[in-house]
């Protein structure tokens, strides 16, 4: 695909650009999935986060108390433990940060949020400019002008790239630049683009803490007269992060801008076991940005699911650095030039997805349309029913209680009927808003704007939907 757009700024003339092209905020293709084995596929579980967090914090506890002794011992045998500790802390944080930023590494929220603070802090990430950030980042991914974390940006410029991916010459000035901004209350330009009104306290008030503690760290060095406290805590930032652009750039660095399939914009590479766990499976990435509620330890599954429907995968980090490199070096003379996917033949779109959609047929008696038999509608499951352009999300709680309301997010518009149900909550398949279907309120970042509610009720094995009056209008 040719390029056209080459201003990657969010305020620049691209980033209308995109707007007026209908490439910012829209529809995206994705695989066909049986709802049955997608409703499996989003269930959480603590255990298996629990279990890999522990791990990984006692590696990381690990390897700074041996670090510390053999420097306490004078002993240049520490460097090879805080190698492992920076590694750890750093490189390994990325992942951490980005699944607990989803909302799916656990099934308890808490969770998910304590640890997306703890793991912001070390990517050296302010946790709610990142989160909005990512946020755009889904929406429009490689999307020029739209996408605030394209990394490899055409024409490549190659020396500073290797300068700031191993040694952050770029990242950890910027970082600190926008701490000292946000600690006096102000956003930049391309910020206010992507982190609404609502959360601009939040960012204020978080700089100073994040800056608080830096400056701990430096007093606490100044004082002892040693670096040793920085090896802990901000020097990890340069020394142990050489291993993350490895995985990183596998993502999408030189694959096509300006589409809408994921499968064109993104790899899914193959990993060892090692490398999948510190990489929490993102190597499985087409699969994530299709369908970003479906937790790490599910995404194994979930590749074997759609592969027949996806290009092939690379199969080894090695295979994939093998195209990334003469695409950058070539992209130097040729800024249009990108990897080129070959796609299966479309997939059959299966009984069982299309049999979750349903249309109105015939006339309403007094508003209410026929929408479906009863049976279709499961306990803490969700469909969708469309009359004309207009279309709606009819819940069915545990307890057997249906509830409606309008079908699309009102954050980014992608169909609701392809959530996940959590008790009297809805949870949107692209960015993991949260709304209360029974009275449509937001619940959970980033929706904010509430659902009209539809009144619904099931009569002699069917369910049949009031459409031509709103319950409510919040």
């Amino acid at each position: 695909m040719a390029k056209r757009y080459d201003d990657y700024s969010l305020v620049g003339k691209d980033a209308a650009l995109a707007v007026e092209n209908g490439l910012a905020e829209a529809a995206w293709y994705t695989s066909p999935v049986p709802k049955e084995r997608m409703s499996e596929l989003l269930r959480r579980r603590n255990w298996p986060a629990v279990r890999d967090t522990l791990v990984w914090f006692a590696l990381i506890i690990g390897s700074g108390w041996i670090g510390y002794e053999f420097w306490q011992a004078g002993s240049w045998w520490a460097v090879a433990p805080f190698a492992v500790y920076g590694l750890l802390y750093s490189t390994t944080s990325d992942s951490r940060w980005h699944e607990s930023g989803h909302g799916t590494a656990f099934k308890t929220d808490w969770l998910n949020d304590a640890l997306y603070e703890i793991a912001s802090f070390m990517t050296m990430r302010e946790a709610t400019v990142w989160r909005w950030s990512h946020t755009r980042h889904h929406s429009d991914t490689l999307i020029v002008g739209r996408d605030p974390e394209v990394e490899v940006k055409t024409p490549p410029r190659i020396v500073r790239l290797m300068l700031d991916e191993l040694f952050k010459m770029e990242v950890i000035p910027r970082y600190f630049w926008h701490l000292l901004l946000h600690s006096a209350g102000r956003l930049t330009p391309e910020e206010k683009v992507f982190i609404p009104q609502s959360e601009h306290a939040s960012v204020f008030i978080r700089a100073p803490i994040y800056l608080a503690i830096y400056a701990g760290v430096i007093g606490l060095a100044a004082y002892q007269r040693s670096i040793l406290p920085l090896l802990y805590i901000g020097l990890p930032g340069i020394y142990g992060s050489w291993l993350l652009p490895m995985y990183a750039w596998t993502q999408h660095a030189g694959m096509a801008e300006n589409v809408l399939d994921h499968r064109l914009n993104c790899r899914t590479v193959h990993m060892n076991f090692i490398n999948r766990y510190f990489y929490w499976n993102m190597n499985y990435h087409v699969e994530h940005h299709m369908f970003p509620l479906v937790p790490y330890y599910h995404l194994p599954k979930l590749h074997e699911l759609v592969k027949p429907d996806m290009p092939a995968p690379y199969s080894s980090v090695w295979n994939a650095w093998r195209e990334i490199v003469p695409t950058i070096l070539r992209q130097l003379a040729d800024p249009s030039y990108c990897v080129k996917r070959k796609l299966p033949p479309p997939a059959a779109r299966s009984a069982t997805l299309q049999n979750r959609i349903f249309t109105a047929q015939g006339q309403p008696r007094d508003g209410w349309f026929e929408v479906c038999p009863s049976g279709l509608l499961r306990p803490e499951d969700v469909i969708r029913f469309d009359r004309g352009r207009e279309t709606y999300a009819i819940y069915r709680t545990a307890e057997g209680i249906l509830y409606a309301t309008d079908g699309r997010c009102t954050h980014g518009g992608t169909h609701l009927a392809q959530g996940l149900v959590i008790g009297t909550l809805i949870e949107c398949p692209k960015h993991n808003g949260r709304f209360d279907f029974t009275d449509g309120s937001a619940q959970r970042l980033p929706a904010c704007k509430a659902l009209n509610t539809h009144k619904v009720r099931e009569i002699d094995g069917k369910i049949f939907l009031l459409v031509a009056l709103r319950a409510s209008s919040p």
